[in-house]
């Protein structure tokens, strides 16, 4: 391993304290990422737009700030952005042809906490078309592979800035989950993932649309991808806050105790702590072998520690899924596709019909307002439910890594054997609730704005796994 790599190998936090210390310079920290970036990505595809000369020149801008910037968590810590999210003077192209040449004029809000934290962009990563796919396919930029094994996909649709952490491009990245766009891809690739509170975290462009569907305010969050819990919850902390141009973030006065302090209600350490309801099959997922011995790995961990583990299901948990694909696909299928269909790519268009069109609703307006009715029914149901069960531990996807082809052209059966795979990603999304992706493919969710809650037992979790390393894949010559 060389120098750079070895920078490379460490998390946000000990980059930091080696920034403070000026035992290194931001701009070595970020020649050693983009030397990596520039040796490694081609066989990874997650950035679709570098400018290093504008990274480094911030690193050094930051480097003759040092004492100005005293107390900033993320201080000249390398984060890749996700193409979704605006970053001033860089194209957002959505990964379709058509926006190819489209330029922000401004940071999106989430974009400015993380550089007013300290961050600086190292890149733009790749996501597929309009971010609606669960690997990350795009028709304008190509595929991104899985580091970790370049046959595999990354996941999607923030599949390009997990990728850039799990390979060491990044120690932080910045992505969306709408439907496990966070979760799915920091599984497939072996890292840390956030998808806060719906509300937690505002989605602010300074480009159009502005403005979406209701499932969007309801459904949809920003998070951060890491390579160490701590690291997670840093950046976290720096997108959470409510925003007067989100008008669903909500000012949340309780925010929690730092990692591994116990949660408000939580026992000091010895003492019981909240019960963890055990769900793998009860959404009708299908569900590998691997992915349920990790599951019981996790509840094991778990229970040593002093939480309950139980085997419990959510209220309504089969059905959950299909209320998300009911709402959501509708949106997609008959207010958006009438605009993207002749936008985006042939396979990402076939993916969109073939999966929605087993749920949308047509254009009954009844039956779009009834299917509303009854996720608010479900989301009261299980709310009252978590007040005795406040964690939820559950598989993410139900496979580990698929081939890279894993959802091309697929025929009605096998979308829909697909969609089973996914069950128990979707019901987070139906009800707006938070959850942490491990490293493993297992997933814990909790009570909506309890991130605390989740940081404490993910601790305890994290403790029992192996580090999360970063990947080295083959470069073709």
């Amino acid at each position: 391993m060389t120098d750079d790599d070895a920078l490379c190998a460490l998390d946000a936090a000990s980059l930091v304290r080696l920034v403070v210390r000026r035992e290194v310079s931001r701009e070595a920290v970020m020649r050693a990422h983009l030397a990596r970036i520039g040796r490694l990505d081609p066989a990874v595809h997650a950035f679709v737009e570098l400018r290093p000369d504008e990274a480094l020149a911030q690193a050094r801008a930051a480097d003759a700030d040092h004492v100005a910037r005293a107390g900033l968590p993320l201080d000249g810590v390398p984060v890749s952005i996700k193409d979704h999210f605006d970053v001033a003077g860089w194209r957002r192209t959505e990964g379709v042809a058509p926006f190819a040449q489209r330029v922000s004029p401004a940071d999106a809000e989430a974009v400015r906490r993380l550089r007013a934290a300290g961050a600086i962009v190292v890149g733009k990563a790749n996501q597929p078309d309009f971010q609606i796919r669960w690997n990350t396919i795009s028709s304008l930029h190509g595929a991104t592979r899985n580091p970790r094994d370049p046959s595999r996909t990354a996941g999607g649709s923030s599949g390009g800035d997990a990728a850039a952490v799990a390979a060491g491009f990044a120690p932080l990245g910045l992505g969306a989950d709408y439907g496990g766009s966070i979760r799915v891809p920091a599984s497939f690739c072996g890292v840390w993932g956030l998808r806060p509170s719906a509300g937690r975290v505002p989605g602010v462009s300074s480009l159009p649309p502005f403005d979406g569907p209701p499932t969007l305010d309801l459904m949809n969050s920003i998070g951060p991808f890491a390579r160490t819990l701590a690291d997670l919850e840093a950046a976290y902390r720096a997108l959470a806050g409510v925003h007067p141009g989100d008008p669903a973030t909500v000012p949340v006065v309780r925010d929690g105790p730092p990692l591994g302090e116990p949660a408000p209600g939580d026992p000091s350490p010895g003492g019981r702590r909240p019960r963890v309801a055990r769900m793998v099959l009860q959404t009708g997922a299908r569900v590998a072998p691997e992915i349920v011995a990790r599951v019981d790995a996790v509840a094991a961990a778990l229970a040593r520690a002093g939480y309950e583990v139980v085997d419990a299901a959510i209220p309504q948990a089969a059905r959950a899924p299909e209320v998300w694909a009911a709402l959501v696909g509708t949106e997609l299928l008959r207010a958006a596709m009438p605009t993207w269909r002749t936008m985006i790519g042939e396979s990402n268009r076939q993916h969109i019909e073939a999966m929605f069109g087993l749920f949308e609703l047509g254009t009954d307006v009844e039956r779009y307002i009834a299917a509303f009715a009854e996720r608010r029914a479900i989301a009261r149901e299980v709310a009252l439910w978590m007040e005795t069960h406040p964690i939820v531990l559950a598989p993410v996807a139900g496979m580990t890594a698929p081939p890279l082809d894993f959802d091309h052209f697929l025929d009605e059966a096998a979308t829909r054997a697909l969609f089973d795979t996914m069950r128990n990603v979707m019901w987070v999304n139906a009800l707006s609730l938070p959850a942490i992706a491990l490293p493993n493919g297992v997933q814990l969710v909790g009570r909506r704005f309890r991130e605390d809650e989740l940081f404490s037992a993910a601790a305890v979790v994290e403790r029992a796994l192996a580090p999360v390393t970063i990947a080295t894949p083959a470069v073709s010559r």
